[in-house]
């Protein structure tokens, strides 16, 4: 008999010990005090958003699950399953769809208690997992890990996840200052409405095998009306302002960037792109322009993420002072 029929039992009940699939009505709560537990040091804004968000929802489970019921709606959501020990939730894989057609799906949210760590259940949850993506038709898993979580990415590496890409995460302690910079030829304000020059080069950028799980959307560019209201205001309020320059020798963008300078408090957000052919010829420039700018702001962090690949843009951000605070991998498992 499997953990997974010992935890559910031949008649389909719950049991004290080994995996069942998640359960709305129950489990929200003690997943989301896993998760919280597992990744305290590595979740940001939205991640915990979203924890707080179970917690609510934990609440109403009984009434979530009755609606799942008869409309499946958050099976794409909370699909997974857990290990219990004793009738106690330790530890939890989110299984979803990562697309439409059902053929790439997502696993997240690796955890186990504490006290319960190697004894193997991450595997077996694992295992689980990869089960039940065969047998719904699935053609690949993927999931992401931080390169410094060695135990996760020797699990992963043991079941034959490969790597498909990365993005590095860096932060300046504080603006230094600098001289200014010569005027950058060829460096032009370009608006919100420019966003599609702005999505062709990312998309560009970023290739088919860096897009393979998750395509650049262009919503991620396209700014809504009530987007740039906001931003409008929280300019004419004085708490920030964002900057739109790229380099631009076409037609077309060679490179970009968009610094939100913060005001009142915070971190400096600084993004960028340069197409590939000319990796290595504008990075230090934009860089350098960005130091510039915020010299007329408050001496606040500067975060920007960055593609592994754009070793250019990395080795210039180092030698700037930007420390890299951690390495996002993507894996895949071929089903």
């Amino acid at each position: 008999m499997t953990a997974y029929q010992a935890a559910t039992g031949r008649l389909g009940k719950n049991i004290e010990t080994g995996i069942r699939p998640f359960d709305i009505g129950h489990d929200l709560r003690p997943v989301a005090e896993l998760i919280a537990d597992a990744f305290a040091h590595e979740l940001d804004s939205h991640g915990n958003a979203a924890l707080r968000e179970m917690r609510i929802m934990s609440h109403i489970g009984g009434f979530l699950k009755l609606l799942n019921r008869s409309t499946s709606e958050f099976d794409d959501v909370f699909g997974g399953f857990v290990w219990v020990e004793h009738g106690r939730v330790v530890g939890n894989v989110t299984v979803q769809r990562a697309d439409s057609t059902g053929s790439r799906w997502q696993i997240a949210n690796v955890a186990v208690a504490p006290a319960y760590r190697g004894q193997g259940i991450s595997r077996r949850l694992m295992n689980r997992a990869l089960e039940h993506i065969a047998a719904s038709g699935g053609q690949w898993a993927v999931l992401q890990v931080y390169a410094r979580n060695t135990v996760a990415r020797n699990l992963y590496d043991h079941m034959k996840f490969e790597e498909v890409g990365g993005s590095v995460d860096l932060r300046l302690g504080k603006v230094p200052k600098i001289d200014l910079p010569s005027p950058l030829a060829n460096l032009y304000t370009f608006s919100v409405g420019h966003w599609q020059s702005l999505y062709d080069l990312a998309n560009y950028q970023h290739n088919a095998s860096a897009q393979w799980w998750r395509a650049i959307r262009r919503s991620d560019f396209q700014i809504t009306i009530e987007q740039q209201l906001a931003e409008w205001f929280w300019q004419r309020m004085g708490r920030n302002k964002v900057y739109r320059r790229c380099i631009q020798t076409t037609q077309r963008f060679d490179a970009a960037l968009v610094l939100t300078a913060m005001r009142w408090r915070g971190t400096h957000q600084m993004q960028m792109w340069v197409r590939p052919e000319q990796y290595g010829q504008h990075e230090r420039s934009l860089f350098e322009w960005t130091l510039a700018t915020l010299q007329n702001y408050p001496r606040w962090p500067v975060h920007l993420s960055l593609s592994m690949e754009h070793t250019a843009a990395l080795d210039v951000a180092q030698a700037l002072g930007f420390q890299a605070q951690q390495t996002l991998l993507t894996l895949r498992h071929k089903i």
